[in-house]
């Protein structure tokens, strides 16, 4: 799921060059799929209709092999409809997974939810670190830098599909339930929501530009995927457990709040610093982004009294989340066409994160969000 969509940071500059696109139109590789996400809300209705959660996930990974494929083959128009299907793939299952955690680890929802996100995470970073090595290896270039991404997908999809036939006996049983609609009156919902949207923000605002931005800095462009990577692995491998032992605080919401604050910092000071000092912080601002992102998932779950209330949580937040997050790599790179100054568009993530901060003081209560 984010290997298919980091990939694509790491080739902006090779992009750039063999189809003469801008910063804005780069971007909106990025941003195409991630208003997919926010729009795809409006197909859970139907996509309830393929049956349990484990053949949602069958279907929706299947779909996404065939947009990678479409992406590794196609020409620059099949590029934006790739994008488009990705994000659509991708969006329904990051509405299922919280869901699928729900239903099936009830009581170690806190732990599944760092172990996939720490995956997620992981897979993205490897996808950002041999993005650029392996657009060298041959003579199909950048969408070389794809077919592992798509082999892993494809084999992905089989395991899922061997799976489903397995529990095939309970998946009526294990059907989507209906979308409460009056979600969207509860403010402890919109609070969820904007939590998740300028999570999202930041990431995407910084992710899609950072190999860009280090390279202006001084490092090559290999170099600048690999500082993402590794630091984007960091973040990920240490925030495997906090979302398990934050959930579990009593300081839930200070933690939240500190965390905003750090992040903030962190990309303050990537502004400002230069050489070996860019990579710490790029380290600890990762290590707060994958927390955040954990933690903006779980919430769903945290807040909600059973599944049906948390497929509702988690529709609404991410599709208004996302709704935020789709302008992000936009808005960067329009700010840099304009100024002419990545330091000037670093200022999106900083004040992205500030903002995060204070939304975790709502985001961040204890008590239930009713709406069945």
């Amino acid at each position: 799921m984010r290997a298919g969509l980091t990939i694509m940071g790491p080739l902006y500059p090779i992009l750039k060059l063999q189809y003469h696109l801008s910063a804005f139109q780069l971007s909106f590789l990025t941003s195409l799929t991630v208003v997919c996400f926010a729009g795809s809300a409006v197909l859970m209705p139907l996509v309830a209709k393929i049956g349990g959660t484990n053949r949602v996930i069958t279907v929706m990974l299947s779909a996404l092999s065939f947009a990678m494929l479409l992406r590794t083959v196609g020409n620059l128009a099949l590029l934006f409809v790739s994008a488009a299907a990705i994000g659509v793939a991708i969006a329904v299952l990051n509405f299922t997974l919280p869901v699928w955690v729900k239903e099936n680890t009830p009581g170690h929802s806190g732990l599944m939810t760092g172990i996939y996100t720490t995956v997620m995470g992981t897979f993205g970073s490897l996808a950002i670190a041999f993005a650029v090595p392996l657009a060298g290896l041959t003579a199909w270039g950048w969408r070389f830098s794809m077919v592992p991404w798509l082999a892993i997908s494809v084999i992905s999809s089989l395991w899922w599909i061997s799976r489903v036939r397995l529990v095939k006996e309970t998946s009526k049983m294990q059907a989507l339930p209906k979308f409460h609609r009056r979600v969207f009156r509860k403010g402890g919902a919109w609070s969820i929501a904007f939590y998740f949207g300028l999570q999202c923000l930041v990431y995407y605002g910084s992710a899609s530009w950072l190999p860009t931005i280090l390279v202006t800095k001084g490092f090559t462009l290999r170099d600048a995927g690999l500082v993402v990577a590794i630091t984007g692995i960091i973040g990920s491998a240490i925030g495997i457990l906090t979302p398990h032992y934050i959930s579990k605080s009593k300081y839930l919401r200070s933690i939240l709040i500190i965390l905003g604050l750090v992040i903030a910092a962190c990309f303050f000071a990537v502004i400002v610093g230069t050489g070996v000092w860019l990579i710490v912080w790029l380290a600890i601002a990762n290590i707060c982004l994958s927390t955040t992102f954990s933690m903006s998932l779980l919430l769903s779950v945290l807040r909600s009294a059973d599944s049906s209330e948390t497929r509702s949580l988690s529709i609404m937040s991410q599709s208004m989340g996302y709704v935020m997050a789709a302008f992000a790599p936009g808005l960067v790179g329009g700010i840099f066409d304009i100024t002419s100054s990545w330091n000037s568009a670093l200022l999106v993530p900083v004040i992205a994160a500030l903002l995060l901060g204070a939304t975790g003081f709502f985001a961040g209560k204890s008590e239930k969000i009713r709406i069945g």
